[in-house]
């Protein structure tokens, strides 16, 4: 791999003269404290994850690690800004970015950080990372992957990346056999540890919202409809459903967004419409909820629920709704996420692909059979817990402990 470092020192060198003071890679940059800090000492492990949901999957693991080993400290890196802003004050680790994949800035993150062991939640693996972390004999392991194809830096068009990863990577922690068959076509080995994602919904069975939404709750005469993680598109496609048999929160995924949210969703008056963190408790047609960390509680609130991002990549967490007993609608693109295929197949997540799939889905909310069938949907992902034990046993394998 001699090219890739090269050619990674130039376009992020170039990215970083010409973006914006708003953009992603101004934002990894404005996070320079530890490169002034002195190295971690002891045994650290480091975990990172992509965005919020990744370290959610990873969360209950790292916890898990760190009771059992308390002379272990930890450090957490994210690469997206919607995991780090709701996470940067975690009470148990040190929280910063990613340093970008330069070779010159991988080194020093590597000085600072000092693990003795690297973990990666799922995916987003850096090739000038992974190659650093294994000159000095730090074991990087993957765990909570899902692989519906081939990843692309294991495709066999890609040699020298590819040794890199083969080489690399210690152990790759599946969640499904069909994951394990997926790599293994790729010519890498896998263990099948589940998924931790449960793990930690699991931990969130019975949260309350706070006192001032249950405020705002009771202020409606109207079912509460709940869209979470929501997106432009989510909030366009429901345009065209009748929801005045609601009272309608949103919680955008970008807390930034929510002006342009309340815009596009024309059937509602300006007037009749509220702000949590301007306004107090009011009977309103739509509330918008600019805040981050209060969706688990909302969800226990909410009458109905509609996961956001279903029109983009891939739906956010359904399970967080689900552990509340809920059973939650989405927009069509759900299948990247590994658990919707179980929560589809057993009737806890609708997907809606258009307007009258949505109403019909309106219509069940509050009738007996959907209390009866949120209430089996929670048991049901209580009884999939217990990946976070698994997964502990790989990272004390990788360490010798």
């Amino acid at each position: 791999m001699i090219l890739y470092p090269l050619i990674s020192n130039l376009v992020f060198s170039t990215w970083q003269l010409v973006a914006g003071k708003d953009s992603w890679i101004s934002k990894v940059g404005s996070d320079s404290s530890w490169k002034s800090s002195p190295p971690l000492e002891g045994n650290v492990i480091w975990m990172h994850a992509a965005s919020l949901g990744e370290f959610e999957m990873g969360r209950p693991v790292l916890e898990l690690f760190l009771e059992k080993h308390p002379d272990w400290k930890a450090v957490v890196t994210f690469f997206s800004p919607s995991g780090y802003e709701p996470r940067k004050n975690y009470s148990k680790a040190k929280v910063h970015y990613l340093p970008m994949d330069k070779p010159k800035e991988v080194n020093k993150w590597l000085d600072y950080a000092n693990p003795s062991l690297a973990v990666f939640v799922r995916y987003d693996i850096w090739p000038n990372h992974l190659s650093a972390l294994r000159k000095r004999g730090v074991p990087s392991v993957v765990i909570a992957m899902s692989a519906p194809k081939t990843p692309w830096y294991l495709n066999r068009k890609l040699p020298l990346i590819r040794r890199v990863y083969k080489k690399g990577i210690f152990i790759w922690g599946v969640i499904s056999e069909q994951d394990a068959a997926i790599l293994n076509l790729a010519g890498v080995h896998s263990e099948v540890l589940g998924n931790p994602k449960y793990d930690y919904a699991a931990s969130l069975v019975g949260k309350s919202a706070a006192e001032k939404f249950l405020a705002w709750k009771k202020a409606q005469n109207k079912p509460v409809l709940l869209i979470g993680s929501a997106h432009l598109a989510d909030c366009l496609a429901l345009n065209g459903v009748d929801l005045k048999s609601f009272s309608t929160w949103v919680v955008p995924h970008e807390v930034e967004q929510a002006d342009v949210l309340k815009s596009a969703m024309t059937q509602f008056e300006t007037s009749h419409s509220a702000n949590s963190t301007t306004d107090n408790p009011k009977e309103t047609t739509l509330l918008m909820v600019p805040e981050f960390g209060v969706l688990t509680g909302l969800y226990a609130l909410a009458d109905g629920v509609i996961i956001g991002g279903g029109y983009g990549k891939a739906t956010h967490n359904v399970l967080e709704a689900t552990i509340q007993g809920k059973v939650a609608a989405s927009g069509p693109n759900w299948q990247k996420i590994a658990e919707n295929h179980q929560l589809v197949q057993h009737g806890y997540l609708i997907p809606a692909e258009n307007t009258a799939e949505y109403s019909q889905y309106l219509k069940r909310i509050g009738t007996t059979e959907f209390i009866v069938k949120g209430s089996e949907a929670q048991q049901w992902l209580l009884s999939q817990i217990g990946a976070s034990e698994r997964v502990l046993n790989v990272l004390e394998q990788a360490v010798q402990l």
